[in-house]
């Protein structure tokens, strides 16, 4: 099993965990059923597709991600650590993952982020 694979899984059981523990969510959190509804409805791409576009096309190494809706725009935002150590948040439109903004210091090191992209 490769390395990338054990910290997804990882990370998706822990956020399984945190979801399926909290007892209050913010109005723009998504619950795991939320997020399958969306998916089956096709709002919002399926998670492995970015993954494989973030694996595909960075140089980083995935820590977290969330999925949010906001007046019914939907983003994945995903934290990476870079090649120099540096943490990078990335979000992404979750119906067609498009980088809509990029924040952390050294992202032209993640070689994904393309020169005036929003932060």
């Amino acid at each position: 099993m490769s390395r990338w694979l054990i910290t997804f899984l990882s990370c998706l059981c822990v956020a399984v965990f945190l979801i399926g523990s909290s007892a209050t969510l913010r109005a723009d959190d998504v619950d795991a059923d939320g997020a399958r509804r969306a998916r089956d409805a096709g709002k919002i791409a399926p998670l492995q597709h970015l993954f494989d576009k973030v694996e595909r096309e960075c140089r980083g190494r995935f820590v977290e991600m969330e999925l949010d809706e906001d007046d019914g725009q939907w983003t994945y935002e995903i934290k990476l650590i870079g090649p120099r150590g540096d943490v990078a948040e990335l979000e992404y439109d979750a119906a067609d993952l498009r980088l809509l903004e990029a924040e952390g210091q050294h992202l032209d090191a993640l070689e994904c982020v393309p020169p005036g992209t929003p932060d």
